[in-house]
């Protein structure tokens, strides 16, 4: 019995927790959903006592030692932690190097145009209110405020009394954490299984290509640059720290969240030290100081998100070069000195990649913080060592330990460069074409439709120009104009069937009016004449809404409001990026199919502007070379940049222009427009409008979401049944 005990005293049951919770999400799947609220909870306690410690931590920590000491341990501390950040994004760009060549489209988001959010670092380091930084979780702010009061407090003569208080309180918070640590392998099952059970083949396949970076990044920083670093510098042996970070670091894995870490990796760093009788006062102080500044301040683990920002530049087909890695790391840096959710977008604004590509860090946050929280706990134990043992005067090279990790470290940056190059270019090669989503979709809802290529000769005596519902209905067809190739409101998809925007809105109204419905394609100058004529009923194909048209036909209450931008070549975005840059070309030929009047006020304000009118959009992807740019919605032009990846998409900065589209029937067919009217407030109020804009111009549910595997799916075990046979 005594040995039984002995040996549950010693199982690690965070690492078991992480491997059963693992096993049991590929056995039951989906059906383990249930336990995410249960980890959730457990993170919930953990953070308890994480403020009240760093608050504690910090004063005291300060409190205790002497002017001198401190303005010794700060500006060594810095040193270390610049050396480690230069060390650091050196590695992650050679990484980031391996991503193979790469062109390729994506869906608009609103995102797009927003304006980029301001890093406020006076809100997030300037503690007006220190309670209030406190309540809020302004980590940062909180800490400047306990560093400056710890140090106020180092030449104060009572300050014992204070500090002996504060420092019961924090002994206190220390054996709270232990507690709450000993049962927490429970949380790390609930949070793996239902992790593993809910995520998603699709969700690793989209971005295998990003995942092979990120994990060779995150396995050569974890395991071989920062401990060994320490091994080679310090006393502290390899084997010995990883032992030490191993159950922060699987904590950190589990959660995704190093906040609720931080006592054990203090705990652990001063048990560590006592064990190698190597500790004093001295370097328990620098360590409960350290860790908090150093989770304060960027991390490795932070900057490895960077790996994202070139990921999604790379998917957009905008890779960064050489020569903007300088600029892009400065950017990094001052960025994440804020919240990792206001520096991506900050520097996806930077690199003018489409901000909607934030959406896909988003959807895969829960992934990435199971490799930058780890990385980042490791590089807490090392910049906080390292720092232990700069200020004790122990750092050293002349050993052959030395000698043999630095040299191990060097050889293996190229290997695992180049496994993560060789893994990039072979998915690379699998990755499917942008154009397949949007080629292969489909409209769920449809009633019987004939879709015809030409005006049919009944049509074109002018008899049928007089219509309105009563007559739709007698007929039993509705007749709608729609424009040939006008992605994404009104195409041919893979299936040679005409699908969109706008054609799936005219198959709903069709099916609310109770008829059948045909497709007839015109082209836009022929707009008016069409419909006067009585060609057909209603134009439905992601038609402007413009001043010049109203004299010659009708439009309907607006359906949506488009954003105007440009599309040209990759290449080419760079000089539209800016009003003020644009009209100082030499000259400008624009292309465009709409927005006649505007453009013609344009080129008469500026004579360097030459506009030239077509058809339709596929005949500027024919010949591009004629025009410097198409105008084009933004909407429409992501839509285009997935059929042609050499092209690329910008709104430039100060001329920001939206303008509505509709449908639009003939001047005197007002009964109708009357009902299409009545009948868009009701679908944009029930929500069919968001739904049907969410589908085709964002691109939500284009790709069909599978039933996630699970063994027991696959055995085809009922998990009832299977409860039954155990019972018996």
């Amino acid at each position: 019995m005594t040995k039984l005990l002995n040996f549950l005293k010693n199982v690690n049951w965070m690492l078991w927790a992480l491997i059963l919770g693992i096993f049991a999400g590929l056995v039951f799947g989906e059906r383990l959903s249930f336990l995410k609220p249960i980890g959730t909870g457990f993170v919930n306690l953990m953070q308890i006592t994480i403020l009240p410690y760093i608050v504690v931590s910090l004063i005291v920590g300060l409190g205790k030692f002497n002017p001198e000491q401190v303005k010794s341990i700060l500006a060594k501390a810095a040193l270390v932690m610049v050396s480690i950040w230069v060390v650091g994004l050196a590695v992650i760009w050679c990484f980031i190097m391996t991503l193979p060549a790469h062109d390729a489209g994506t869906f608009f988001s609103p995102a797009l145009v927003a304006a980029a959010p301001e890093v406020d670092f006076v809100k997030h380091y300037i503690p007006a209110n220190p309670f209030a930084s406190m309540a809020e979780g302004n980590v940062p702010a909180l800490v400047i405020f306990c560093i400056a009061l710890g140090m106020a407090l180092i030449s104060n003569q009572k300050k014992n009394r204070l500090l002996d208080v504060l420092e019961v309180v924090g002994q206190g918070l220390s054996v709270i954490s232990k507690k709450i640590i000993a049962i927490f392998p429970i949380g790390i099952f609930a949070m793996t299984a239902s992790t593993a059970g809910t995520m998603s083949a699709e969700e690793l396949s989209e971005l295998q290509v990003y995942w092979v970076v990120v994990l060779c990044v995150g396995v050569y920083l974890m395991l071989v640059l920062l401990p060994m670093l320490v091994a080679a510098l310090t006393p502290v042996k390899y084997r010995d720290l990883i032992m030490v970070m191993r159950n922060a670091w699987i904590t950190a894995f589990s959660t995704g969240n190093v906040f609720i870490v931080l006592p054990v990796i203090t705990e652990g760093i001063k048990d560590h030290l006592r064990k190698i009788k190597q500790s004093d006062e001295s370097s328990d102080h620098i360590a409960e100081v350290l860790v908090p500044i150093a989770y304060t301040f960027p991390s490795l683990g932070k900057l490895t998100t960077l790996i994202f920002v070139s990921f999604a530049a790379w998917l957009t087909g905008n890779q960064i070069g050489i020569e903007q890695i300088p600029n892009v790391s400065l950017s990094a840096m001052l960025s994440y000195f804020a919240n990792v959710h206001i520096a991506i977008p900050y520097l996806l604004d930077t690199l003018r990649v489409p901000a909607d590509t934030y959406q896909l860090y988003l959807s895969m946050s829960v992934l990435t913080a199971k490799v930058v929280s780890p990385t980042t706990v490791v590089y807490i134990f090392a910049f906080v060592f390292l720092c232990i043992f700069i200020n004790r005067r122990q750092l050293h090279l002349k050993r052959v330990r030395s000698v043999y990790y630095l040299t191990l470290l060097s050889a293996l940056l190229p290997a695992f460069m180049l496994l993560s190059f060789t893994a990039n270019n072979y998915l690379g090669k699998q990755t499917k074409s942008a154009d397949d989503a949007i080629a292969n979709m489909v409209i769920s809802d449809t009633v019987p439709a004939h879709v015809l290529s030409y005006v049919p000769k009944a049509y074109q005596s002018g008899e049928l120009s007089l219509t309105n519902i009563d007559v739709i209905k007698k007929r039993n067809l509705l007749r709608v104009g729609y424009l040939i190739d006008n992605v994404p409101f009104s195409y041919f998809n893979q299936k040679d069937q005409l699908v969109g925007f706008d054609v799936s809105l005219a198959h709903r109204l069709a099916s609310d009016l109770g008829v059948k419905i045909e497709f007839i394609p015109f082209k836009k100058p022929q707009l008016a004449e069409y419909l006067n004529k009585g060609y057909f009923d209603i134009a439905m194909s992601g038609l402007e809404i413009n001043i010049a048209d109203l004299q010659s036909v009708r439009f309907s209450d607006k359906v949506l409001e488009l954003q105007l931008a440009l599309l040209a070549k990759d290449h080419d975005l760079k000089k539209f990026a800016d009003k003020s840059a644009l009209l100082t070309l030499d000259k400008l030929n624009l292309a465009h199919v709409e927005y006649a009047p505007l453009l013609k006020q344009l080129a008469q304000q500026n004579p360097k502007v030459k506009v030239s009118g077509i058809n339709n959009l596929q005949s500027y992807f024919k010949h591009p070379e004629r025009y410097d740019a198409l105008v084009i919605s933004a909407e429409a032009g992501f839509a285009w940049s997935m059929f042609y990846p050499e092209f690329g998409v910008v709104v430039p900065e100060g001329a920001s222009l939206k303008y509505p589209v509709g449908f639009a029937v003939a001047k005197r067919n007002q009964d109708l427009l009357s009902y299409v009217n009545a009948w868009l407030t009701i679908q944009h109020t029930n929500g069919r409008i968001e739904k049907t804009y969410d589908y085709w111009i964002l691109g939500k549910g284009s790709v069909q979401k599978q039933t996630r595997w699970s063994l027991m799916d696959e055995l085809e075990i009922d998990p009832n049944t299977l409860i039954d046979k155990l019972k018996f």
